[in-house]
């Protein structure tokens, strides 16, 4: 667990350089703030642990660290079953206006995306997509092309954060790396996995004082040796953000992104899927478009005329991605069905009453206790028993945990095979 606390404070650093140096100014404040909210979390063995300490009193008497869990906290919720209140926790912040020239159905028609993708990977042995660290749906995208790029032969699934060996007992654990504690991200590792993929940890080495271009160089060196290295090799690299772009000097700092400095290394064209930018109006132009197109599952909008796909900024990303809009004021959203692969399953909950934060867990059968659950959720109210998980039919373990890691229950859960599946998501 430290080392996987270890590796997702290295990755916050410079997100948080200008919280913490705006924050962490009075005379009483601690040389480095960062460093001892971070060496606090190290304690902690559990992303419920990490939970509990972010929104305990520790942190809420600390005006620093409660900047710093601005972030943190949104993470954990989203890894903790609640992605709506992970994105309540910490929303996008841009005000921009919509563009007046956004796609209309008049110019342009919406297509599913893994279609499109699949269709346009042609020669290439690279494609990179990108997601919202905080944003568990922006990784259903990724989950849902594994099978048809596999089955055109992509080789290798890079991901950010990554653990090397990543999965020395078949399944994902925290051990794993940071970013897949989350259970969608989990589902996806465990599907690359079952389909063959090769799993690549491409994150380099941190070093006190590495710059931001030192790691986007570092990321794209690994990928570039990997790909010189081995010929056939084609490579699918889920990645944050602005590091699958195109751009000269559009990461934090001036750096050149990954994705850059990948071409430049190896002499390859990438295709560069973006799925964070559509962020007007903090995110409420994106789901009115969503709307406006009747989009169901992650799309791309084709332009009527030519056949292209449309980019919000086609310099630095080849296309956007647009998600289905999202009901804000659900609990737990439909999306985390997964297109239908999953369903809601109603779980008694009523242990955690009175014994909160609470967190549910339903663990795959197979797996040891030590493996990533398939869904999880943490209760903050009694009212929250009446939640359901999202669960693939089969059998599962069940545990409720209350606050102070007392197990509260513990049995067999079957999610019965009653629904069709309709979606090709392996």
């Amino acid at each position: 667990m430290s080392r996987a606390v270890a590796m997702g404070a290295g990755l916050f650093l410079a997100l948080l350089a200008g919280v913490v140096a705006a924050a962490g100014t009075g005379d009483d404040a601690p040389a480095d703030p960062f460093a001892a909210y971070f060496a606090r979390m190290r304690a902690m063995t559990t992303p419920f642990a990490e939970f509990r300490f972010m929104t305990g009193p520790e942190v809420a008497a600390n005006p620093t660290w409660r900047q710093i869990a601005g972030q943190t906290l949104a993470g954990s919720l989203a890894t903790l079953g609640r992605p709506n209140d992970a994105i309540r926790t910490f929303p996008i912040h841009d005000r921009r206006a919509t563009p007046a020239d956004l796609p209309t159905p008049a110019s342009h028609v919406a297509q599913p995306a893994v279609d499109w993708i699949v269709d346009h990977t042609g020669d290439l042995r690279v494609v990179m997509v990108n997601e919202a660290h905080h944003r568990p749906e922006t990784r259903q995208l990724t989950l849902a092309m594994l099978g048809p790029l596999r089955a055109r032969g992509f080789t290798h699934l890079a991901v950010e954060a990554l653990a090397d060996p990543p999965l020395p007992k078949g399944y994902p654990t925290l051990d794993t790396g940071y970013y897949t504690r989350e259970p969608v991200f989990a589902e996806l590792i465990r599907a690359a996995y079952r389909l063959g993929f090769v799993l690549v940890p491409y994150e380099p080495a941190s070093a006190p004082g590495q710059t931001q271009q030192q790691r986007e160089t570092g990321m794209a060196a690994t990928l570039a040796a990997l790909v010189r290295t081995q010929p056939e090799a084609k490579v699918l690299v889920h990645a944050g953000y602005g590091h699958i772009g195109k751009t000269a000097g559009s990461q934090p700092g001036g750096a050149d992104p990954m994705a850059l400095e990948f071409m430049r290394l190896s002499g390859l064209s990438i295709l560069s899927i973006d799925q964070t930018r559509l962020t007007w109006e903090d995110g409420a132009a994106a789901d009115r478009l969503a709307r406006t197109f009747g989009v169901r599952a992650p799309s791309v909008l084709m332009d009527r005329q030519n056949r292209t796909a449309w980019s919000s900024e086609p310099q630095r990303f080849d296309i956007s991605v647009l998600l289905p809009a999202v009901d804000a004021s659900a609990l737990r959203p439909d999306w985390l069905a997964l297109g239908g692969k999953r369903q809601a399953v109603a779980v008694d909950l009523t242990p955690c009453n009175t014994h909160l934060p609470c967190l549910a867990e339903a663990r795959y059968a197979g797996e040891g206790d030590d493996a990533i659950p398939a869904d999880q959720f943490v209760l903050l109210t009694d009212g929250d028993t009446n939640t359901p998980f999202y669960l693939a039919p089969g059998q599962y373990r069940l545990r409720l945990t209350g606050p102070d890691d007392t197990l509260l229950a513990e049995r067999s859960l079957e999610a019965p095979a009653s629904f069709p599946s309709t979606p090709d998501i392996p």
